[in-house]
């Protein structure tokens, strides 16, 4: 058996037989400077210490940049860091390279953007307990078991350099004997920086808010039309913005833009048409029937006409109104909306000082709900039936067709030349039934003598909830012929909804309370960290100076922040702020988000965006309908991208695109007047599932699992 010193003498003997060449070759790596407080050896030959004097090991260069050797080993993978390895297999960091390094702040912040945090370091620096802590990771975007500081840094007050978390963690581990007390010392004195902090980046965004009392204001006139539906107010704003030649008709809907650009035409009124995928000019013309979001406020012409001004409260949307009823510089405005907008509009007026004229409207036609309910079998020609899910517009649609009755659908997904097409059979006489949801209450010229609440219930992204009475009066409110019947019935298709129906009827619908208003890249160049980090700081400042904070609040930022945090800081960085804000602002819906991606790192990389996925041509049954939708959706995000002048260079194939959607559309209309199968299956036997049906397996096929679960 060896001894051990013939172990340590064997050792030694592998020691000395390392190449010299070996160590030559990484000193030539390692350059000249010399480790502060280190003498290089006097021998020469002595390779080894001459590469441990000009160079860092792992640890030492850790020390140096204050992380651990675990987050520099992961940074000198991701960052490229200048480093090798010795002969003996570690890591070394040549001190003529790593020495500015570490002496860079901004490049110390980079390699400590690797560093992994524990739960328990957050909670001691937020002073937060740990389902709190939980669920602000999870709204994040981010998982609870692998945070890293460059995903956390700036957020929920968190310092924005690593150095300065790293102060308040060590401030966070107290001595036996005097812990608890400096634990509360310092979590004041960190509350307190953060409340100063936070209180100063709002005072400055507050700074920023536009100033509305603008030089033109003793120009300018507001007329506020305001009335239920059917009493007139757009037709009376149109003569007026025909009177004036040249102006704006702003509407929330392409398809309301589109009824008005080809009413103004058909009267001989040239009108372009300018929504956020289709410009249309017309030789002459002095107006323009756009979206709201593509007004432009600082060539308003003579009369702007803003419709449904209730969305001024819209949390989406909301901000487009806003600013258009704020910075039109137009003599002559004309807003029309519900009286529930009356006093939010006037006192929006009475802040930025613009003279306001109310004009109130009466209902051209009475309204009243029914006193019975109608079942599907008894329902009158010309009846809106409402329902508020696709899903049950379409069960509806083939339930009414086999009883006979001729039937036109108008529903949100449906492109809006196809909801055109469907609402003027309706309005013609084709059909006698428009099965529709809430997108009724809005933009569509449908003359019915009934309309007729399948539902009383309607999912509003969040949850399930009963309707609010502004809906009843608005979707309601389309009933009634001027002139052909003498009242409009509002009414429902089973007895406890009719009594619904007419409880919330019966109610005031409350007034608007707030106005919105959406970040400017100006705002946001305020606010430090990455994209999705600044909007989402921004919505939480709600920064509205003090006399406005009654009247106005912050738009909802949810949408644009998860396509913010699908682009990388660098990404970003690439596309400049301006551009990227843009680009979030882009109509996705959730279905569409990986397409938009595509898209964007086109974009960022200066190539032509690509084509949306081709649809199923001709639509033979629901599952092919749903595949159509979904490519006219993703040729939305297309048009709208290569119709910003930003992204214009990199969306040629527009024309192309504009025309496929076109043949998509067409193809869905014709399917629509099909007896088209659209029925809803079990996911698990396919059997047909019942109208109604909340779920997505019948009832047999959930008793069976639930028996084999047992």
């Amino acid at each position: 058996m060896a001894s051990a010193f013939d172990k340590n003498k064997a050792n030694l003997q592998l020691d000395a037989s390392v190449d010299a060449e070996a160590w030559q070759s990484v000193l030539e790596l390692c350059g000249d400077e010399i480790r502060e407080g280190i003498r290089p050896p006097k021998n020469k030959k002595a390779l080894e210490q001459q590469v441990a004097a000009r160079s860092y090991t792992t640890k030492q260069a850790a020390k140096l940049v204050g992380v651990d050797g675990q987050t520099l080993r992961t940074a000198t993978q991701e960052l490229a860091l200048d480093s090798f390895l010795d002969p003996r297999g570690k890591l070394r960091f040549p001190v003529r390279t790593f020495r500015p390094t570490a002496a860079d702040p901004d490049l110390r912040e980079m390699i400590a953007g690797y560093v992994r945090l524990r739960p328990a370091d957050l909670r001691g620096v937020l002073g937060v307990d740990l389902r709190t802590l939980n669920s602000s990771i999870r709204q994040a975007g981010l998982s609870p078991k692998r945070i890293v500081w460059r995903d956390v840094r700036g957020l929920w007050d968190l310092p924005h350099t690593f150095a300065e978390f790293n102060q308040l963690r060590s401030g966070e581990q107290p001595s036996a004997s005097n812990g608890k007390a400096k634990s509360r010392r310092g979590g004041r004195h960190r509350k307190r920086r953060q409340r100063q902090a936070r209180s100063k980046l709002r005072s400055r965004l507050i700074d920023a808010f536009p100033n509305w009392r603008n030089d033109w204001r003793g120009q300018q006139q507001l007329y506020l039309h305001i009335g239920e539906p059917n009493s007139g107010k757009t037709h009376d704003a149109l003569q007026a913005l025909k009177s004036a030649g040249s102006g704006w008709y702003l509407a929330p809907l392409r398809l309301l833009a589109y009824e008005i650009f080809d009413r103004l035409n058909a009267e001989g009124v040239a009108c372009n048409l300018l929504t956020g995928e289709e410009v249309i000019p017309v030789e002459g013309a002095t107006i323009t029937a756009a979206t709201i979001e593509m007004f432009n406020a600082h060539d308003s012409g003579e009369c702007v006409i803003i419709d449904e001004a209730q969305m001024l409260a819209d949390a989406d949307r909301g901000w487009a109104w806003t600013r258009a009823l704020m910075e039109c510089a137009s003599p002559e405005m004309h807003i029309i909306g519900p009286p529930t907008a009356r006093k939010l509009i006037e006192v929006l007026a009475a802040a930025a000082e613009l003279p306001c004229e109310l004009i109130e409207h009466e209902r051209l036609a009475p309204i009243a709900v029914a006193e019975h309910h109608f079942t599907l079998e008894t329902l009158p020609p010309l009846t809106i039936l409402v329902a508020f899910s696709r899903r049950n517009v379409l069960d509806l649609k083939m339930t009414l067709e086999r009883m006979g009755r001729a039937v036109s659908v108008v529903y949100g997904s449906l492109p809006p030349e196809v909801r055109r097409r469907q609402a003027d059979r309706f309005a013609e006489g084709e059909t006698e039934i428009c099965i529709a949801t809430d997108a009724v209450g809005m933009g569509l010229n449908l003359p019915a003598d009934v309309v007729c609440f399948y539902e009383t219930e309607k999912y509003d992204g969040k949850s399930d909830r009963r309707l609010y009475p502004a809906e009843v009066h608005q979707i309601g409110g389309r009933a009634g012929r001027y002139g052909i019947r003498e009242t409009g019935l509002i009414a429902a298709t089973t007895k406890d909804d009719i009594d619904i129906i007419r409880e919330l009827y019966a109610q005031q619908p409350p007034e608007l309370s707030h106005a919105r208003v959406a970040p400017t890249v100006d705002d946001l160049t305020l606010i430090p960290g990455s994209l999705a980090e600044q909007l989402t700081r921004w919505a939480e400042l709600k920064s509205i100076p003090e006399e406005l904070r009654a009247i106005i609040t912050t738009a909802d930022m949810d949408e644009r922040i998860e396509l913010a945090k699908m682009l990388t800081d660098d990404e970003i960085k690439r596309l400049g702020l301006e551009r990227a804000l843009q680009l979030v602002n882009a109509p996705t819906r959730k279905s569409t988000r990986a397409y938009w991606l595509d898209c964007a790192y086109m974009i960022i990389e200066g190539h032509q965006m690509p084509l949306p996925p081709a649809a199923p041509v001709p639509i033979k049954d629901g599952g092919d309908l749903d595949a159509t939708e979904a490519c006219i959706a993703c040729a939305d995000v297309y048009l709208w991208l290569s119709q910003r002048k930003e992204f214009a260079d990199c969306g040629d194939s527009h024309y192309q695109v504009r025309e496929e959607r076109r043949e998509w559309s067409l193809s869905i209309d014709q399917a629509l007047l099909l007896n088209l199968n659209t029925a809803r299956r079990c996911r698990t036997c396919r059997a047909r599932l019942p109208s109604r049906h909340r779920y997505r397996i019948c009832e047999v096929c959930f008793k069976r699992r639930r028996n084999r679960a047992a």
